[in-house]
Protein backbone atom coordinates (compact mmCIF):
# COMPACT_ATOMS: atom_id res chain seq x y z
CA UNK A 1 0.00 0.00 0.00
CA UNK A 2 2.96 2.54 -0.56
CA UNK A 3 1.21 4.04 -3.40
CA UNK A 4 -1.49 5.66 -0.99
CA UNK A 5 0.56 6.85 1.54
CA UNK A 6 2.96 8.49 -0.76
CA UNK A 7 0.13 10.17 -2.82
CA UNK A 8 -1.28 11.56 0.57
CA UNK A 9 2.24 12.63 1.83
CA UNK A 10 2.99 14.26 -1.37
CA UNK A 11 -0.32 16.11 -0.73
CA UNK A 12 0.33 17.36 2.35
CA UNK A 13 3.19 18.44 1.46
CA UNK A 14 1.99 20.50 -1.41
CA UNK A 15 -0.93 22.23 0.58
CA UNK A 16 1.86 23.00 3.41
CA UNK A 17 4.15 24.40 0.87
CA UNK A 18 1.22 26.59 -0.82
CA UNK A 19 0.36 27.29 2.76
CA UNK A 20 -3.19 26.03 1.40
CA UNK A 21 -4.38 25.24 4.69
CA UNK A 22 -8.02 24.04 3.83
CA UNK A 23 -6.45 21.35 1.83
CA UNK A 24 -4.28 20.15 4.03
CA UNK A 25 -6.95 19.61 6.68
CA UNK A 26 -9.29 18.12 3.76
CA UNK A 27 -6.58 15.40 3.53
CA UNK A 28 -7.90 14.38 7.28
CA UNK A 29 -11.14 12.27 7.76
CA UNK A 30 -13.59 14.77 9.95
CA UNK A 31 -13.15 13.17 13.09
CA UNK A 32 -9.01 12.95 12.35
CA UNK A 33 -6.41 13.72 14.84
CA UNK A 34 -2.89 15.51 14.84
CA UNK A 35 -0.41 15.59 17.53
CA UNK A 36 2.09 18.11 16.66
CA UNK A 37 5.93 18.36 17.66
CA UNK A 38 5.02 19.94 21.27
CA UNK A 39 2.43 17.55 22.14
CA UNK A 40 -1.03 19.40 21.16
CA UNK A 41 -3.16 17.09 20.57
CA UNK A 42 -5.97 17.94 17.44
CA UNK A 43 -9.22 16.54 17.79
CA UNK A 44 -11.13 16.72 14.52
CA UNK A 45 -10.64 18.51 11.38
CA UNK A 46 -11.54 21.58 12.60
CA UNK A 47 -8.80 22.04 15.77
CA UNK A 48 -6.10 20.76 12.69
CA UNK A 49 -7.43 23.52 10.07
CA UNK A 50 -6.87 26.43 13.20
CA UNK A 51 -3.94 25.33 14.66
CA UNK A 52 -2.36 25.02 10.69
CA UNK A 53 -3.98 28.45 10.28
CA UNK A 54 -2.23 30.04 13.18
CA UNK A 55 1.21 28.83 12.32
CA UNK A 56 1.00 29.12 8.94
CA UNK A 57 0.37 32.88 9.61
CA UNK A 58 2.86 33.09 12.23
CA UNK A 59 6.65 31.37 12.33
CA UNK A 60 5.91 28.79 9.36
CA UNK A 61 4.19 31.40 6.94
CA UNK A 62 7.88 31.08 5.05
CA UNK A 63 8.24 27.39 5.38
CA UNK A 64 8.59 24.16 2.91
CA UNK A 65 8.50 20.99 3.68
CA UNK A 66 10.11 17.83 2.31
CA UNK A 67 9.18 13.95 2.83
CA UNK A 68 9.39 11.13 2.07
CA UNK A 69 7.10 7.55 3.26
CA UNK A 70 10.13 5.43 5.44
CA UNK A 71 7.39 2.16 5.14
CA UNK A 72 3.53 1.38 4.57
CA UNK A 73 1.70 -1.12 5.09
CA UNK A 74 -1.56 -2.07 5.61
CA UNK A 75 -2.53 -3.74 9.18
CA UNK A 76 -6.52 -4.57 8.26
CA UNK A 77 -8.01 -4.29 4.74
CA UNK A 78 -8.71 -0.27 4.50
CA UNK A 79 -6.13 0.75 7.19
CA UNK A 80 -2.57 1.89 6.42
CA UNK A 81 0.08 2.67 8.86
CA UNK A 82 2.83 4.73 6.98
CA UNK A 83 6.17 5.90 8.88
CA UNK A 84 7.25 9.07 7.61
CA UNK A 85 10.66 11.42 7.64
CA UNK A 86 10.57 15.21 6.68
CA UNK A 87 12.93 17.87 6.60
CA UNK A 88 11.37 21.59 7.52
CA UNK A 89 13.07 24.82 6.11
CA UNK A 90 11.86 28.03 6.54
CA UNK A 91 10.63 28.17 10.51
CA UNK A 92 10.88 31.81 11.90
CA UNK A 93 11.69 30.56 15.26
CA UNK A 94 15.14 28.94 13.77
CA UNK A 95 16.58 31.17 10.70
CA UNK A 96 18.35 29.57 8.68
CA UNK A 97 18.26 26.04 10.31
CA UNK A 98 16.63 22.60 8.83
CA UNK A 99 14.53 20.56 11.18
CA UNK A 100 14.19 17.32 10.47
CA UNK A 101 10.72 15.21 11.96
CA UNK A 102 9.69 11.54 11.99
CA UNK A 103 5.80 11.44 11.84
CA UNK A 104 3.28 8.45 12.29
CA UNK A 105 0.12 8.37 10.07
CA UNK A 106 -2.98 6.06 10.39
CA UNK A 107 -4.65 6.27 6.61
CA UNK A 108 -7.91 4.42 6.77
CA UNK A 109 -10.33 4.26 3.65
CA UNK A 110 -13.92 5.34 4.05
CA UNK A 111 -16.65 5.21 1.72
CA UNK A 112 -13.91 4.69 -0.98
CA UNK A 113 -12.03 7.35 0.12
CA UNK A 114 -8.31 7.11 1.95
CA UNK A 115 -7.78 10.12 4.56
CA UNK A 116 -5.63 10.38 7.67
CA UNK A 117 -7.24 9.10 10.68
CA UNK A 118 -4.38 10.10 13.28
CA UNK A 119 -0.93 12.14 12.89
CA UNK A 120 1.56 11.94 15.19
CA UNK A 121 4.58 14.19 14.22
CA UNK A 122 7.89 14.49 16.40
CA UNK A 123 10.60 16.96 15.40
CA UNK A 124 14.25 14.87 16.05
CA UNK A 125 16.31 16.36 18.41
CA UNK A 126 20.21 16.02 17.77
CA UNK A 127 22.00 13.97 20.70
CA UNK A 128 24.25 16.33 23.05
Amino acid sequence: MPGIADQLIADYANAWNAHDVDALTLLFHEDGTFVNVVGTYERGREEIRHLHAVIHASFYKDSAIRSEVLDARELVPGVILAHVASELEGDARAPGQTTRHLATYVIEQRAGLWKFTAAHNTRIVPAR
